[in-house]
């Protein structure tokens, strides 16, 4: 049994999650996926032109993880643009951004659920929690 996926960080949920091509009807349409982690992967290299070592930064994942998405995800976008196909984003293991808290010890992201009281020592560094706010 392999290890559980590691969560990745996404800025925000994307606000269209469809596309197709013009002038045929959906329904006919073959569709392929991109997860939301490997299209905000897609958005910070090629769109906002940051180096995999950055976007494995932002996203909290391993450069060569980082290369695996994109590959997939141009793959994706390569295989819709090519054979007219449509392009559903759904899925993928991430939180959002706006969903995160730092540990102040080792300056590490972990997720802030809703709901939720702060856990008592973080997943990193097992260290006592300390809230930056609060400090």
């Amino acid at each position: 049994m392999g290890r559980p996926r590691k969560y990745r960080w996404v800025e925000a949920e994307p606000g269209v999650t469809f596309f197709k091509p013009q002038g045929i009807p959906l329904r006919v349409l073959e569709h392929t996926v991109i997860t939301v982690d490997e299209l905000e992967a897609l958005r910070l290299a090629d769109y906002l032109e940051l180096t995999q070592e950055e976007v494995a930064r932002k996203m909290q994942v391993s450069r060569p993880t980082v290369t695996r998405m994109l590959a997939r995800a141009r793959k994706v976008v390569a295989d819709a643009l090519v054979h007219g196909k449509a392009i559903r984003i759904e899925g993928g293991d991430y939180h959002l951004g706006s969903q995160k808290i730092r540990c102040a010890a080792c300056g590490q992201w972990q997720p802030a659920l809703e709901g939720k009281a702060t856990p008592k020592v973080c997943d990193s560094c097992q260290d006592p929690w300390h809230d930056p706010d609060k400090m």
